[in-house]
């Protein structure tokens, strides 16, 4: 019996002390398994983004630019990405992504358990992490805050930062997040970019069917988007009517109705050639003040001062025109070879140079120095070098401009006589220097209006030898000309290399009344809450008299109607314009720069490595036309009025062969324009009995040459 009790108790103590060790072994366990998920907890928590990174999370949004006209003609992104309201969406939009992605969003806390159980038991028993159970909120966190690598300690991440969310969002505020964060395809993030990239049109205007499209693309963004792969698109797109359909979110006349809808996928092109000068001139300037990063993901709101129709018909005419000159000049180096050769070498990279005719165009507004129209280029893909900005060429007589309204400063007057005779100077240099007329003639004494109508070089010459080079460069510099400039004869003629914007800019500075207005692109920008952060308040200074800036309007009006620009009146325009041509020597340049009283507008032809053109290149017969054309239906006497006249001005009936006031015997006269109390006191003498002509004189005689 002893025995028998005494086993009994050994047995007793024998189970008491395995339920101990099991126990201690069970509290071990759990005290450490404890401690291990405390210690994991708190270090994902230091890696957890905190309630102000929710609360002050931004998206990187697509910056928009529009034109004058609120237009928008292109976007800068990392992300395309523009945001939207909730309550801006139609309830199916919203619904097409409930039914497809996680249909319990409304009632679950942001994690669905009941599939995230099914899940994480396929992980187990199939070795593998399994897809499927993410809600909304959980991709919205997966989105906002990780990446996509499928891993358990992501996975825990992400279902902290869901809790997160779902306890400091409503429903509402993480659908709108979930519909202006998601990845689209093809780099459109949010709704709104995806609506426009793949149906051009907004989010709030989604049928059902589109709806249904889109829903489903965000599962596998590259693959699931209607662009890339249309056939696969369609399929996801059923699965999301049926669910929507079972779930009575719509009814089967809707089913039926999105299902036989025929979706048209826009084209894209991803290369557009429109206003990319203009663009890229925009982009370089908001960089410069905000930086790439504000720029690329700050979902700011660009106004231009672009005006759309103006720009369109401008490339066209000059990419039209510029071909026509390909073919009559019988050029080796055309733009369709170029194309040609890229396509064949696949190299499509931008090149500084092209070797196909180039040029640049720009358009002022007068009143605001707003650029309206700006070609670089005939293709920014090909090179993207600013042609109208950046291209330093002689301008050749254009620069004349500079010359007679300083001289116009100095206290000349149109109808005063220069001598358009042989001259000869000594410039320093080994051999003297002749300037020549374009025609090789001479006119003899005519007055500063007819020089600068017929572009006569050696009225110039005599003209910058009277009143100094240096004179000239200070008001090129006056006008906003910047380049270097050399105090030489040959500035007269155009020989220092300046661009197309300083051109344009100072020539817009005479219908201006002598103001001299800085140019813009921008009009204002947003922010992306809509705050106005940048404001152009056209800058500007007066650099002329009123008086002078009119008179060398005047005289620029005789280039058109009867000097060397007189070819505008073949296309009947109708308005008041002044301008001036350019050419150079061996016709590699060639200019004309023009007016109204609305807008200066200026066109440069020649090559990326200057090179002769062809022979009579000149500007009035390759950049006049261009002009001309461009402009055309953009000014009508309607919008281009006569120029106004200062109260100083006064006409008077002069000689055009003294200068002199008309005498009774005067047979060619004119009424000439200067400022109350300058105008010629004295009556022509030559003429008060009977007309005498003016005296031949021997241009070809060497030894008559005038040598100062």
């Amino acid at each position: 019996m002893d025995n028998l009790y005494r086993n009994k108790k050994n047995r007793k103590k024998l189970i008491n002390r395995i339920i101990f060790i099991i126990g201690f072994l069970i509290f071990s366990f759990t005290f450490i398994f404890t401690g291990l998920i405390i210690s994991i907890f708190i270090n994902l928590q230091k890696e957890l983004p905190s309630m102000t990174d929710l609360m002050l999370y931004n998206v990187p949004s697509a910056t928009i630019v529009f034109d004058d006209n609120n237009n928008v003609i292109d976007e800068f992104f990392v992300e395309r990405r523009i945001p939207i309201k909730l309550k801006e969406l139609h309830p199916y939009t919203i619904n097409a992504v409930i039914a497809l992605e996680d249909q319990q969003f409304r009632k679950h806390w942001g994690i669905n358990v009941g599939r995230t159980i099914i899940v994480l038991i396929k992980d187990i028993f199939m070795f593998k992490k399994a897809a499927g159970a993410s809600t909304i909120t959980q991709q919205l966190a997966r989105n906002m805050f990780l990446g996509m690598e499928k891993t358990w300690s992501r996975k825990i991440k992400e279902a902290l930062i869901t809790l997160k969310i779902e306890k400091n969002f409503s429903k509402d505020e993480i659908l709108e997040m979930y519909f202006n964060q998601i990845n689209y395809g093809n780099g459109n993030y949010g709704i709104e970019a995806a609506a426009n990239y793949y149906f051009g049109i907004s989010a709030r205007e989604l049928t059902l069917a589109q709806s249904a499209i889109l829903a489903q693309i965000p599962q596998r963004p590259e693959a699931n988007n209607p662009k890339d792969n249309y056939k696969r698109a369609k399929a996801r797109q059923l699965v999301c009517l049926k669910n929507m359909l079972k779930e009575k979110m719509i009814s089967k006349a809707e089913y039926e109705e999105a299902v036989n809808e025929s979706i048209i996928v826009v084209q894209n092109n991803d290369k557009n050639n429109f206003a990319r000068y203009f663009i890229e001139e925009v982009r370089k300037e908001v960089i410069k003040r905000f930086g790439m990063n504000t720029l690329y993901k700050g979902g700011l709101k660009i106004y231009t001062t672009l005006n759309s129709d103006m720009q369109k018909h401008a490339e066209e005419v000059f990419e039209n025109k510029m071909r026509y000159y390909e073919k009559m000049y019988y050029l080796r180096h055309t733009k369709e070879k170029y194309d040609n050769s890229i396509s064949q070498t696949n190299d499509s990279n931008g090149k500084p140079q092209t070797d196909y005719l180039q040029g640049g165009f720009l358009v002022i507004d007068n009143k605001t120095g707003e650029i309206k129209v700006l070609i670089g280029g005939r293709d920014f893909y090909h090179s993207q070098f600013n042609r109208a900005f950046q291209a330093k060429r002689q301008p050749g007589s254009i620069f004349k401009i500079f010359l007679f309204s300083a001289a116009i400063e100095n206290g000349m007057f149109p109808g005063d006589i220069i001598m358009d005779t042989p001259v000869v100077l000594d410039d320093g240099s080994s051999q003297k220097y002749k300037p020549r007329n374009y025609d090789g003639n001479f006119l003899g004494p005519i007055p500063l209006r007819t020089a600068l109508a017929l572009s006569r070089n050696v009225t110039a010459i005599r003209l910058i030898k009277n009143i100094g080079p240096e004179t000239v460069i200070k008001h090129a510099r006056k006008l906003g000309v910047t380049s270097p400039l050399s105090p030489v004869f040959s500035l007269a003629l155009g020989s220092n290399d300046v661009t197309l914007l300083e051109m344009v800019r100072a020539f817009s500075v005479f219908p201006n009344n002598g103001i001299y207005r800085e140019v813009s692109l921008i009009r204002y920008i947003e922010d992306a809450q809509g705050n106005i952060i940048y404001t152009n308040d056209h800058p500007e200074k007066k650099v002329m008299e009123e008086d002078d800036a009119y008179i060398i309007t005047d005289m620029l009006e005789s280039v058109v109607k009867e000097g060397t620009a007189a070819g505008l009146k073949y296309y009947k325009m109708n308005v008041h314009i002044g301008g001036k041509t350019g050419t150079t020597d061996d016709y590699s340049n060639a200019w004309f720069i023009g007016f109204t009283k609305d807008y200066t507008a200026g066109v440069y032809v020649g090559y990326d490595a200057p090179k002769t053109i062809a022979n009579k290149a000149t500007g009035a017969v390759i950049a006049l036309p261009i002009w001309a054309e461009v402009m055309k239906p953009f000014v009508s006497y309607k919008d281009s009025t006569q120029f106004e006249v200062p109260k100083n001005i006064t006409y008077v009936n002069v000689c055009k062969e003294t200068g002199m006031r008309a005498a009774k015997f005067c047979k060619y006269t004119r009424m000439e324009i200067y400022k109350k109390g300058k105008e010629p006191q004295k009556y022509c003498e030559k003429h008060s009995i009977e007309y005498k002509p003016s005296q031949d004189f021997d241009i070809y005689n060497e030894n008559s040459q005038t040598e100062f």
